[in-house]
Order: structure tokens, then sequence, then C-alpha cells
């Protein structure tokens, strides 16, 4: 490159006029030079900017200013001089909210102002980004740094270009600015007018630029890099990412967890974050992100947080991941896998970035949707046990304990059944469940293989009347230990898919759905086959 050239040579020079200069002051001079456009040389040559080691905030530590002083100095001669006879001003807008410019500093706060511009993208390495005059103006601020004449990585590229798309999206007005406003800021305004217009040629957006701004131009380096970023696809936009999350779920697991949450998820998406509130749900909130064109909606919270998201999303073309933060977090360790019980954050995380999709079945219950799973009897009893304060302090510990009391009480319920387009028929059970979707720990709803969510049926479970509490504690142990083909032909279980289910009692019962309870003499479930489309892992894609 051209500048390292000019560079080395500077430190050749200085290198030179230190070993010859009779005086120890200017051999002292001459060997800071030396020192200072070596170290420049080497940032060209390694490509590597942060050795200005400039902060997120565009400071430049003091020490690292001092190094670098007599290159510093230089550069700010030549610009100084450059910006003097510069035929075009300082800023200058490009498009709605988009603005292009020199170097901004504390001098151009009242420029920034005139033009209503509260955000910043600073593509320079060298210089200091804001001095404390602009920082009291509280504006947006980015730096992504580039050494000049050089392009910026497509990682440092694509964060840019997803950060001013976040800013005009927001309806803010955004610069970008380099040194001069001439070559690496108008490469990453060029990559973000072709991200915004796949139609849209390196010419074009070269010739929309200068059509402005007569002194923009790349270099044959930057010109050749920003054509390879476009013709290999990689200048795409952040995907919007919606993030509904329950600060109550898990005895508030959200407010522990957020920081990490978002850590993760706004490296690759543009994140909005709602919180739910006793006045509105995440139907609500859902509903709401629908009408705003959201590519992916992410429930975070327990399976009650779930299901109100689901309900707004079910039969529409968004996408819906979870993140699981409640007690039982059943439908994460159906779609997540079981390794999500350890590490539920990081496991739902990495499948909301990877993106793989499945659409999987729900169903409705009366007029509630359902995920999981209805259930009278036992697992009824046990939930309706576990009040919000038990199962904060012993999690699941507080369903356990509620499924000892329902079947040391062995209490059978007895009603109608109609499946499908059969006769109605009478049925006395202690515990009937159906399944959508059930992990191995919901072991009540394991009647026979675990319930496939993709298979367009329910899953009906229910044991067989005992005449005492240990014969039903054993029911219940084989149900939990016994393989399939046993559970098929046991004396205790019974189990059979169906695709409409509807249970009539003789006075209103409490039945529960997805862990909330309800009350009716008449439930029927239908299920809606392939409705709802989930980000997953790649093992429950098939």
């Amino acid at each position: 490159m051209k500048m390292v050239k000019y560079y080395i040579a500077g430190a050749l020079v200085a290198l030179v006029l230190a070993m010859v200069s009779p005086s120890l002051i200017l051999q002292i001079l001459f060997g800071w030079v030396t020192f200072s456009l070596a170290a420049v040389s080497s940032a060209y040559i390694f490509n590597y900017p942060s050795l200005f080691r400039k902060r997120e905030d565009g400071s430049i530590p003091f020490y690292i200013r001092w190094i670098f002083v007599p290159f510093l100095f230089g550069s700010w001669a030549y610009n100084e001089y450059a910006r003097r006879t510069d035929k075009v001003p300082p800023l200058q807008k490009i498009q709605e909210n988009l603005f292009l410019a020199c170097r901004m500093s504390g001098k151009h706060v009242d420029l920034l102002n005139e033009n209503n511009i509260t955000a910043i993208l600073d593509v320079t390495a060298e210089f200091d980004g804001l001095d404390y005059t602009a920082l009291r103006e509280d504006y947006r601020y980015l730096n992504i740094p580039v050494l000049d004449h050089t392009s910026p990585t497509s990682e440092q590229l694509l964060h840019a270009i997803n950060w001013l798309d976040q800013q005009i999206k927001a309806k803010r007005n955004v610069v970008v600015h380099c040194a001069l406003g001439r070559g690496r800021s108008v490469l990453v305004v060029a990559a973000y007018l072709l991200a915004k217009d796949d139609s849209l040629t390196v010419e074009e957006a070269m010739r929309r630029i200068n059509s402005v701004r007569q002194t923009a131009r790349l270099n044959k380096k930057q010109l050749s890099a920003l054509e390879k970023v476009k013709d290999g696809g990689l200048l795409s936009l952040q995907k919007n990412l919606v993030l509904i999350a329950n600060p109550v779920a898990g005895g508030g697991k959200w407010e522990l967890n957020k920081s990490q949450i978002l850590a993760r998820l706004n490296e690759k998406f543009s994140v909005s974050v709602f919180e739910t509130t006793p006045e509105k749900n995440g139907k609500a909130i859902a509903e709401e992100a629908l009408g705003n064109n959201v590519d992916i909606i992410v429930a975070c919270g327990g399976d009650g947080t779930l299901t109100e998201v689901a309900s707004a999303l079910i039969d529409t073309q968004a996408t819906m991941g979870f993140i699981p933060l409640g007690t039982a977090n059943a439908l994460s360790q159906v779609l997540h896998g079981y390794l999500s019980k350890v590490m539920p954050i990081d496991i739902a995380c990495d499948i909301i970035i990877e993106g793989n999709t499945l659409a999987i079945d729900t169903a409705t219950c009366n007029d509630n949707i359902m995920l999981l799973v209805t259930a009278v009897g036992f697992e009824e009893q046990m939930i309706s046990s576990a009040d919000r304060d038990e199962k904060n302090e012993g999690g699941q510990f507080a369903y356990l304990k509620g499924l000892w009391s329902a079947i040391s009480n062995n209490e059978n319920i007895s009603f109608k059944i109609r499946t499908d387009d059969s006769d109605e028929e009478t049925l006395t059970t202690p515990s009937f469940v159906v399944a959508n979707a059930a992990p191995m720990t919901t072991a009540l709803a394991q009647g026979d293989e675990p319930p496939d969510v993709t298979d367009g049926k329910l899953d009906l479970t229910w044991l067989v009347p005992q005449t005492s509490p240990d014969k039903q504690l054993l029911s219940l142990a084989e149900l939990i230990f016994s393989p399939s083909e046993h559970k098929r032909h046991s004396d205790n279980i019974r189990h059979a898919q169906a695709s409409t289910i509807t249970l009539r009692f003789d006075d209103e019962i409490a039945y529960a759905v997805d862990g909330e309870i309800f009350h009716a003499d008449t439930v029927t479930i239908n299920t809606c086959p392939r409705s709802l489309t989930v980000l997953t892992n790649k093992e429950n894609e098939e």
C-alpha cells in the first residue's frame, strides 16, 4: 500500500536524522518520530487499527496519544489544509436521515444540531471521536476503527450498516464520518445503500453519493473490497427481533439474566425488549409486534408466557423463539433438548442465532391455546396446589409435593368422552392427560412414546383406578420407568391418539391447560397441525 511506503520512508529518514544529529534533544525528537511512524507502519502492514486503542466512547488513551503525537500532528496539519481547500461543506445529506461528513468534533456541535443529527458513526481509528463538548450533547455514538485508505472487515461493515439501519428506523438523523469524508465513510455509506437496495450496483451507489458529495471516492482496494462483499451477498441487514419478557417468571430470573441474554442477541439482531405487566400480557405485546413486520418474536419466561405469545403467532408468518425462565420449562425440554435444563439460556440463544425453524402442532382447549397438555385429576391437582411463592422457593419440588398429595387422596373422576368420530363413552380415572407435547418429566403424559409435536395427533394417557394410594403410586412408577412396549399391554395404563376430544362432566370442574387452571363442565380439545413456526435445534428439524 502506498501509505505504508510513505510512513516507512518517513521512519527511515527520521532514524537517520536521529543518528546524525549532534544534539541530544534532536536525537530524542527524531527518535520519537521514528518510533511513531514505525508503529503506524506496523498497524498498516498487519491491518491492526486497534493499535490506537480507541475506546467505545471514541477517546484514545493519553499514553497512546503521546506515542503517536508526531504522526497525529502530521495528519492533523494535512487534514486542516485539505478542509480549508475542500470544494464541499463539512457535512452533507445523502438521503433522508443519512449524512456524510469530515471528522466531527466539538466545534461541529452547532452544525450537527442545526441538522437535528443525534447519532454519529465514526470510522476513524487514529483520532479521538468526540471531545467533552460533544459528549455533553448526548449523541448516540459508534466507532468502527478503520485505518485511513483501507477498508473495514466484513464483520465491521455488517456491524456498521446494521447500526445505521437501527438509527434510521428509529427516525434519527445519523452522520457517518472519517477524516475528510472522502474514503472510509463513503465506503460505509455505499455499503448501506447496497444493503437497502439489492438491485443497486456498486457504480450506481457511488454515483448517488457523488451526486451530493463530489469529493467522495474510493481507491482501488476499497472499491474491490466493496464489490467483493456485494457480490458475496454479505451485505445483509439484521433481522428485527422482539423479546417479550415476563419479569416475575421463575421468581425474577429475567432481571438476573437480562444482561447475558441481550449481550448474546444484540450481536446478531436488532432487538426490542418489552416486559409483560398485569395490564398487558404477552399476547397483546406480540399482536402489536406483528403489526410492525417483526421477523422473530421471542418469549422469555415460563410455559405460561410462551403460550400467551404463541396464541398471537399461530397461523401467521412470524417465527417464534423462546428462552425458558420459568419453573417447569416443559416446552423448552421438548424443542431444545434435555440439556436445556442445565444450560437453558446458552442453548436457547444459540438456537435463536442459528435460526433453524420447525412447524409444530398446536391445539385449542375451549377458548385457550394449548401447546403442551390439558389435564384433569392428578396433573391439575398438582398444579393447583403449587402457589407462586412455593414455586419461587422450591422450583419443581413444589409440583412434586402437589403430586404426592393428589396420589395420597387417590380420588377418581368420572366423565363422558368422545374422540374424533367415535361414540361417547363413560370413563373413570384419577388422572387424564391430553398431550400435544410433553417431555419425559411430564410423567403423566407418557402412556406410550413421548408425544410427537409434528404428527397432527393428540396423545391421551389415563390411569386405571386403584383401590389404594400405594397401588396408584406403583401405577405411576410403571408409567415413568417402564418401556413403551410394556405400557401398551399394562393393566394400569391406557393410551390413545385422536385429533378431537370432548369431555363432559356432570358439574363444573377444574382443569389445567399448560400450567394454568380453568373451570368448565365441558372441555373440547382440537389439534391444529403445523400451525406455529418455532426456532429449534437441528435434531428436531426432521
